[in-house]
C-alpha cells in the first residue's frame, strides 16, 4: 500500500504544472485558478480579416480572453498593448470556434488566452503554439483588372470605396516608381488613373492603408500604336470605315508631313463593329489604299478589339513599303475574300496581321487571280485564329493562282502562333507560280481542316520549300483530304500528326500519324477550346495550360 501512494503522489507532481509547460491544465498551490486552455491544442485558421481560434473547453471557466498583437506576447507583457487586439472582455467568447475580426491582411500575429470566471481566479496565460505566430491572407480589396482599363501609357485602377484605403504604391522590375496619396475624391469613388506608364510593360500595383497591405494587382500596359510618319485616331462614333475616311486621313497625314510618300497608322476604337467598303457605281466597292502610301490598321485597346465587316474585298492596287492589321477582327460582310487582287500591287516589304481574328469567310482571307504584276516581300500572320473559312468548298484559305505565273513575285508565307480552325477547301494554294522563300508554318494548331480531294498544302509541281515547326496536325475535315504535293523540300521539326489527320493521298511521309486521336490532345476541340490534355508544349501556346 504505501508502495501505490507514493507511486500515485508522484503522478499528481507530475500532471500538476503550468499551462505553459504545454499540458491541459495547471495547478497553482498558491491561489484557486481556473485551469488554463492547452496550448497544444489552441489552432488557427486565418483570412484575410478574420481567422477562426479553435481551443478546448475548461470545465468551470464562463468565457475567456483572447489577445492577439503585431509584436511578442509573454508574462511579462501587460494585456490591451498598442499593438494589440483583446477579444472576451464583454464574456462574448464562451465556445469554440471563435471568429477573430477586424484584422489585417497579410500580417503576423501572435496569441494568447486565458480562461475566465466570475468570482473566481483567471488562468494563467496560454501561448499560441508556445510564442509563435499565425498570419493571416493578403487582403484583395482591388477589383479585377479588365481589357478597358488597360491602355499603353495609364492603367485605370478600382477597388472597394467602402474599404479605408491611403495610397497606390506602383512597382515595376522591381522597383518602386511611384506612391500615389489618395484624395477625398478617389477615395470616395474607389478609382484612380494612374498615368506615366510605358507601353507594353508589366506593373505591379499595391494598395495601402497606412502601412497595412489592402491588395495587390498585377497587370501591363498595351502595346502603343505602331510607328508612322503619322498617327490618327478615328472617333469612337464611326459608323462606318469609308474611302472618304480613308481618303481623308491620307491627305491629313501628307499635308502634316510635307509628303506624299509617306506612313500612317490609323487607330480604331476598341468594341466597335463597323462595316467597311466604299462607295461604287453599282454598289459597294472595296476600300482602296492610296498608292504610295503604308498603312497600319490598329485596333485600340481599351475593351474588346474593333470588328471589321467587310463588306467588299480590300483593294491594296498601287504601290507601298508595307500593309499592316494589328488587333483587329474580321467578318465576312458579303465580300468572299479580304483581299481578292487583279490588279497591279507592288508591297515591297510586308503584308502582316498580328493578333487578329477572321470568321466565316466564304472564300479566301487573300487570293491572286488575272494577270496583273503582283510583288509582295512577304505575307505573315502571327497569333491569330482562322475559324469556318473557306465555307461550302469556296477557294483555298490562301489562294495564289495567276494566269500568267511569271507575273507573281511573292517572298514567303509564314503562319506562327495561329490557330486554324475549320476550312473546307485546300489550306494553301500556290500551283501557278512558287512562293520563292517558301512557306514556313511554326507554332500553329490545325483541326477540321480540309475538304474531300483538296490539299493541305498545295504547290502543284512548284518548287516551294515547305517547313513545320512545332505545329499539331488535328482532325482532318474528311477522310478524302489530301496532303502535300510540292517540287520543294518539306521539312519536320517536332510537330505532331493525330491518329484522325487522314491523308488518302499525297500522305506527308515526313510527319505520319500517330497513334493518339484530337479528342486525346484537345480539350474540346467540336467546341472550338484546343487547350492540351498532354504534357508537350506544342502547337498554338495560346492553349497552352496554365501551369500552377
Amino acid at each position: 500500500m504505501k508502495i501505490k501512494n507514493i507511486l500515485y503522489i508522484a503522478a499528481l507532481g507530475l500532471t500538476a504544472t503550468a499551462c505553459t509547460d504545454g499540458n491541459d491544465w495547471s495547478v497553482d498551490s498558491a491561489f484557486d485558478r481556473l485551469f488554463g486552455v492547452n496550448s497544444d491544442k489552441i489552432s488557427v485558421t486565418a483570412e484575410d480579416l478574420t481567422a477562426e481560434v479553435t481551443f478546448n473547453s475548461i470545465k468551470g471557466a464562463e468565457y475567456y480572453i483572447i489577445e492577439v498583437s503585431t509584436d511578442s506576447l509573454y508574462d511579462e507583457v501587460e494585456m490591451g498593448g498598442s499593438h494589440s487586439k483583446v477579444y472576451g472582455t464583454n464574456k462574448e467568447v464562451t465556445t469554440s470556434p471563435y471568429t477573430l475580426e477586424g484584422l489585417v491582411g497579410d500580417t503576423r500575429y501572435y496569441l494568447r488566452m486565458k480562461s475566465m470566471a466570475d468570482g473566481k481566479n483567471d488562468s494563467k496565460w496560454c501561448y499560441y503554439k508556445s510564442g509563435q505566430t499565425f498570419k493571416t491572407k493578403a487582403e484583395q480589396i482591388f477589383y479585377e483588372i479588365t481589357d478597358a482599363d488597360r491602355f499603353e501609357d495609364h492603367i485605370d485602377l478600382k477597388w472597394n470605396a467602402e474599404m479605408e484605403a491611403t495610397n497606390i504604391v506602383v512597382i515595376c522590375a522591381e522597383e518602386e516608381i511611384q506612391n500615389i496619396t489618395l484624395d477625398a475624391n478617389a477615395k470616395a469613388a474607389g478609382e484612380i488613373t494612374v498615368s506615366g506608364l510605358n507601353p507594353s510593360t508589366a506593373y505591379t500595383f499595391i494598395i495601402y492603408n497606412g502601412e497595412a497591405k489592402r491588395g495587390t494587382l498585377s497587370t501591363s500596359t498595351t502595346a502603343a500604336m505602331p510607328a508612322g510618319d503619322f498617327k490618327i485616331q478615328l472617333p469612337a462614333t464611326m459608323e462606318r470605315l469609308d474611302q472618304t475616311i480613308i481618303d481623308d486621313a491620307v491627305a491629313e497625314a501628307q499635308a502634316a508631313v510635307g509628303a506624299t510618300n509617306i506612313s500612317i497608322t490609323i487607330g480604331i476604337p476598341a468594341g466597335l463593329v463597323i462595316d467597311a467598303y466604299g462607295d461604287g457605281t453599282e454598289g459597294p466597292a472595296g476600300l482602296t489604299l492610296p498608292d504610295g502610301v503604308s498603312v497600319t490598321f490598329f485596333g485600340l485597346p481599351g475593351g474588346d478589339a474593333p470588328v471589321l465587316n467587310i463588306v467588299k474585298s480590300i483593294n491594296i492596287k498601287g504601290g507601298r513599303g508595307y500593309l499592316r492589321f494589328e488587333n483587329i477582327n474580321f467578318t465576312d460582310g458579303g465580300c468572299q475574300y479580304l483581299i481578292n487582287q487583279s490588279a497591279d500591287a507592288t508591297i515591297s516589304e510586308d503584308l502582316t496581321f498580328t493578333q487578329c481574328r477572321f470568321e466565316g469567310f466564304e472564300r479566301s482571307v487573300i487570293r491572286t487571280q488575272g494577270s496583273p504584276v503582283i510583288t509582295i516581300g512577304s505575307i505573315n500572320l502571327d497569333n491569330c485564329v482562322l475559324t469556318n473559312m473557306s465555307r461550302g468548298n469556296g477557294y483555298s484559305v490562301f489562294l495564289f493562282k495567276l494566269d500568267t505565273p511569271a507575273n507573281q513575285d511573292i517572298g514567303s508565307l509564314n503562319l506562327n502562333n495561329c490557330t486554324f480552325d475549320t476550312a473546307q477547301r485546300s489550306f494553301i494554294e500556290t500551283s501557278a507560280s512558287p512562293l520563292k522563300n517558301g512557306i514556313t508554318i511554326t507554332n500553329c494548331t490545325f483541326y477540321n481542316v480540309i475538304q474531300s480531294g483538296r490539299y493541305l498544302i498545295d504547290a502543284n509541281g512548284q518548287p516551294t520549300n515547305i517547313t513545320l515547326k512545332n505545329t499539331i496536325l488535328g482532325k482532318t475535315y474528311i477522310d478524302t483530304a489530301k496532303g502535300v504535293r510540292t517540287a520543294g523540300t518539306i521539312s519536320v521539326e517536332n510537330c505532331l500528326r493525330t491518329s484522325d489527320c487522314i491523308f488518302a493521298s499525297n500522305d506527308l511521309k515526313e510527319l505520319p500519324k500517330g497513334d493518339v486521336s484530337s479528342a486525346d490532345v484537345f480539350a474540346d476541340p467540336d467546341n472550338h477550346d484546343f487547350t492540351l490534355k498532354i504534357n508537350d508544349r506544342i502547337g498554338d501556346p495560346r492553349w497552352f495550360p496554365v501551369e500552377e
